[in-house]
């Protein structure tokens, strides 16, 4: 019995060469360039649809991560964040006079824009929770004081919210 010899047809090979092309460059891709890893990031607290939700920051190395969590919550959402439905709370003016952690609490100064909030108690509820389950996110902080223009026994807006003392999440609401 003869062998018949395999002929192959050059039409027909060139789609074969093309995706056996195709998988060896996609595979020198992945060898060389592997995924590259996101690194550290800061969840930032905002409201969406009236609930607490979290958008990531990077974190840069060279800056305290409690600094860059309180500009970042008080920046608000980004454009992109907007449109998805994100929202804030946080009066726009608001500005950070100084931060610190001592044993586990951050301690937060804030100008008196934060009383511009705009009334309501779920405003203000929402303000505080924003504020606090952003910085107690921070790894080694369980609590955060809010202090306002060097006050730390404040009272928010005609809801008379007294803030007194360190607030952890389980003191909230949210």
């Amino acid at each position: 019995m003869k062998r018949k010899r395999f002929k192959l047809n050059k039409k027909a090979a060139r789609p074969l060469l093309i995706v056996a092309g195709l998988i060896l460059l996609v595979g020198i891709g992945v060898w060389f360039f592997p995924k590259q890893e996101k690194g550290p990031v800061l969840n930032i607290y905002f409201l969406k649809g009236g609930k607490l939700s979290a958008v990531e920051r990077a974190l840069a190395p060279d800056r305290s991560p409690l600094k860059q969590a309180a500009d970042a919550l008080i920046a608000g959402p980004t454009r992109e964040e907007r449109s998805n439905g994100y929202s804030t709370m946080i009066p726009p003016g608001t500005r950070t006079i100084w931060i610190v952690e001592k044993n586990g609490v951050a301690i937060i100064n804030l100008n008196r824009k934060l009383e511009a909030y705009g009334g309501g108690a779920s405003r203000v509820e929402g303000l505080v929770a924003q504020i606090v389950y952003t910085l107690t996110d921070i790894p080694g902080i369980e609590k955060t004081w809010i202090w306002m223009a060097g006050e730390k026994e404040i009272v928010l807006g005609g809801e008379g919210l007294i803030l007194d003392k360190p607030l952890s999440r389980r003191d909230l609401a949210y």
